[in-house]
């Protein structure tokens, strides 16, 4: 079976999105599924990571010039060697968004006639079962459509993330802007072959939204954790004193002022353990090092540029208490992909995210039960002071999220619905 593989985030780009698409592209192959993909070239964006590229077991990778804004950033800076544009990093989050909102469906759909251009010309030079597109982009799925109506071949989604229910971040502004992104969504699923979903929360709100019988053709692969990612990791020694560690970006609604306040009320009752440190490992918008400075903590907090996937795991796994936050007012399905790497290191997790979504759910069926609100102080304060007050920790490996058995199943259904032509 050979698939059309297409994804604009890709490494050398690092993050959950380049992440997933390179281990799903690694473990279909490992299944006997040969990927084409189609991605974009250089451009800007908070996470690089050219270890990854060492993984990429696609056949070939086709590369396209685009006309979005991150790729023509990216053009205006060259001589940044790698680094991420303060431009891009000290712009306010809000006239982000606003310059977001002026495009349909997405800023990235500048990459659309480009990838329409590769994608028609790998069709006519090899003989495919299937494209296969990772969104978002979302805008993106417009090129499967068209390919696939131009060649007849189906195609296949896997959505990261939600598109319209995304009900917490307004992407699309206008009115207008709404009702056509809407329009394109309802018409991608419904002649889709297969929705390939990151969490269950995700295909129930599509079923629910865009029509129950959208189910005989949905299928979650969690993101998981790669096994491999944990053998013969760099151990760096561990530095004297207590760590809570967070890792990846903090953007939209997200936030850690709640948990820096409850910190400080601890700190006020000499109730942190001796040489307490937080640690933010990534790269982070100019609102997150405002809150930083207004939390009247700032000593105890340090940045730790974006490091390599594993060697962020070997971090992980120095830390002795892991933080993760969920805006309470997201969809029940968001699940930040951390998690799983997360409970893979077996240490407690202060989990910040709402008590009835499918993060908590998760998280409880692991024996993880220090769940609060990200957006009270009173209720991080109570829990963490829980968390400080426990000896130890027994945590199992949930064998079942490891992300070559997740691609595995999925491999088993791309198989058993493979089309005719």
């Amino acid at each position: 079976m050979r698939l059309l593989y297409i994804s604009y985030f890709y490494p050398p780009l690092g993050g959950p999105a380049s992440l997933r698409n390179v281990k799903t592209v690694k473990y279909l192959a490992e299944s006997g599924i040969a990927c084409d993909v189609i991605t974009v070239g250089d451009l800007e964006y908070l996470y690089r990571d050219a270890s990854l590229l060492e993984e990429c077991r696609a056949d070939r990778v086709i590369r396209t010039a685009s006309l979005d804004p991150m790729t023509l950033l990216r053009k205006a800076g060259k001589s940044r060697q790698g680094k991420v544009s303060p431009l891009y990093l000290n712009t306010p989050e809000k006239l982000k968004l606003w310059a977001r909102r002026l495009y349909p469906i997405d800023n990235k759909i500048g990459w659309l006639p480009f990838l329409l251009a590769a994608g028609r010309k790998a069709l006519k030079e090899r003989d495919y079962d299937l494209i296969y597109i990772s969104l978002g982009p979302f805008s993106s799925g417009l090129g499967a459509y068209y390919l696939s109506r131009g060649s007849g071949v189906p195609y296949a989604l896997d959505l990261r993330d939600y598109w319209n229910l995304l009900s917490d971040y307004d992407l699309q502004g206008s009115g207008l802007n709404k009702a056509f992104s809407r329009h394109w969504e309802a018409k991608l699923y419904r002649h889709a072959s297969l929705l390939v979903t990151a969490t269950r929360g995700i295909g129930e709100d599509i079923c629910a939204a865009f029509g129950v019988d959208l189910a005989d053709k949905t299928f979650t692969c969690y993101n998981g954790w790669d096994e491999e990612d944990f053998t013969g990791l760099p151990r760096a020694e561990k530095e004297p004193g207590f760590e809570l560690a967070y890792f990846g970006a903090i953007y939209a609604r997200r936030s850690l002022k709640h948990f820096y306040r409850a910190v400080k009320r601890l700190r006020e009752e000499r109730q942190l353990p001796p040489g307490t440190r937080i640690r933010l490992y990534g790269n982070y918008f100019r609102e997150t090092l405002e809150e930083i400075g207004a939390s009247g903590i700032a000593d105890l907090v340090g940045i730790i540029p974006q490091k390599e996937h594993r060697d962020a795991l070997a971090a992980m796994l120095n830390a002795d208490v892991l933080l993760l936050n969920l805006n309470s007012s997201g969809p029940r399905g968001t699940l930040s992909s951390k998690i799983f790497e997360y409970l893979r290191c077996q240490k407690p997790i202060l989990a910040m995210v709402p008590a009835h979504n499918e993060a908590a759910d998760l998280l409880r069926q692991n024996g993880q039960d220090h769940i609060c609100a990200m957006e009270s102080a009173d209720s991080i304060y109570h829990c963490l002071k829980r968390l400080l007050g426990s000896e130890s920790w027994a945590y199992g490996i949930p064998w079942e999220l490891e992300r070559r058995r997740q691609i595995g199943k999925l491999a088993a259904r791309l198989k058993s619905k493979q089309p005719t032509r």
